[in-house]
C-alpha cells in the first residue's frame, strides 16, 4: 500500500515537490465520515475493522488526522456519535471547510474552539481541468517555513493554513487579515489642502477581492489598482466580503491608515 506514495515522491522530486505520505481512512460517510492520515510512515498498518482503531494506530505513526467533506451526504454539519467520541479523545488535528465546490462556513467555528488547521481540498476522482473549468481549483495555503515535511507538518500543527476554493479564502481572523495585507498594497499618491488623501490599492495577488465600504462595494483584481479616499486622520476600514473568519462577524473588518 505504499507504493503509490513511492512513485508519487520519486516523480515529484524531479519537478521540486513535496508529497506527503498518507493514506485514507473511510467508511460509511452519514455515521462514520472520511478521514485523511497524513505524514503516515506505513500505510500497511493502519487498517481496522474499527475506524477509531484505524485512526489510533495512524497516530501511533506520528500522523496528522484531518477530518474530510464533514457535510457530504448529509442535512448538517452536526457532529455524530462517532466523530464526538474522536474528537474527545483529541485525535482530530485538521477540518476540510471546503471540498470541491461545497464550504462549510459554520465549521469555521469548530476550527477556532478545537485548535483545527483548516483546509480546502479538491478530492478529484478524475482530471481536475473537467471540473476547474475556468476557475481556480482548491488549494489549502500553507504557510510554512519551507517545502519539507517536517516543515510542513509543524505549519499544520501550528495552524498556520487558510482554504481558498472558487475565489473564496477563509480562516482565523488574525491570518485572513494578515494574508490580505500581505497582498494588497496601500499607498496616498494625493493630499489636498485639507489634508484628504487618495489612496491607491494595488493588488499583488490572483486573488480577485470584493470590498465592501459600507456605502458600496468594488472589485480589487488580481494584479490590478483601484482608488479610495480618505479625510484627515481617517483610516480606511472596509469588509472583504469573499472571506471569511468564524464567529458571528462571517466576513473580516480591517483598518488601514496609510
Amino acid at each position: 500500500l505504499n507504493v503509490s506514495y513511492q512513485s508519487a515522491a520519486a516523480v515529484a522530486d524531479e519537478y521540486g515537490m513535496t508529497v506527503i505520505p498518507g493514506a485514507e481512512i473511510t467508511r460509511e460517510p452519514v455515521a462514520i465520515g472520511h478521514f485523511n492520515a497524513l505524514f503516515i510512515k506505513d500505510a500497511n498498518k493502519i487498517y481496522d475493522a474499527n475506524p477509531a482503531v484505524a485512526i489510533e494506530n495512524a497516530r501511533q505513526q506520528g500522523a496528522l488526522i484531518q477530518h474530510n467533506h464533514p457535510g457530504w451526504r448529509r442535512t448538517s454539519v452536526k457532529m455524530t456519535e462517532f466523530e464526538t467520541q474522536v474528537y474527545e479523545k483529541g485525535y482530530i488535528n485538521g477540518i476540510e471547510v471546503m471540498n470541491g465546490s461545497q464550504f462549510y462556513p459554520s465549521v469555521l467555528q469548530r476550527a477556532q474552539e478545537r485548535r483545527l488547521y483548516v483546509a480546502a481540498n479538491t478530492d478529484m476522482h478524475l482530471t481536475t481541468q473537467l471540473y476547474y473549468q475556468g476557475e481556480q481549483r482548491n488549494m489549502t495555503l500553507i504557510f510554512a517555513k519551507d517545502k519539507s515535511l517536517q516543515s510542513l507538518k509543524e505549519a499544520l500543527k501550528e495552524r498556520r493554513t487558510l482554504a481558498y476554493s472558487f475565489g473564496t479564502v477563509a480562516g482565523d481572523e488574525q491570518l485572513v487579515k494578515d494574508f490580505f495585507l500581505a497582498c494588497v498594497k496601500f499607498e496616498v499618491f494625493y493630499t489636498n489642502d485639507k489634508g484628504r488623501r487618495s489612496i491607491r490599492m494595488t493588488n499583488m495577488s490572483s486573488v480577485d477581492y470584493v470590498i465592501n465600504f459600507g456605502s458600496y462595494s468594488l472589485q480589487l483584481r488580481p494584479f490590478t489598482s483601484r482608488d479610495v479616499t480618505a479625510d484627515k486622520g481617517k483610516s480606511v476600514t472596509f469588509t472583504v466580503e469573499n472571506m471569511w473568519i468564524p464567529g458571528d462577524a462571517k466576513h473580516p473588518v480591517i483598518s488601514v491608515n496609510p
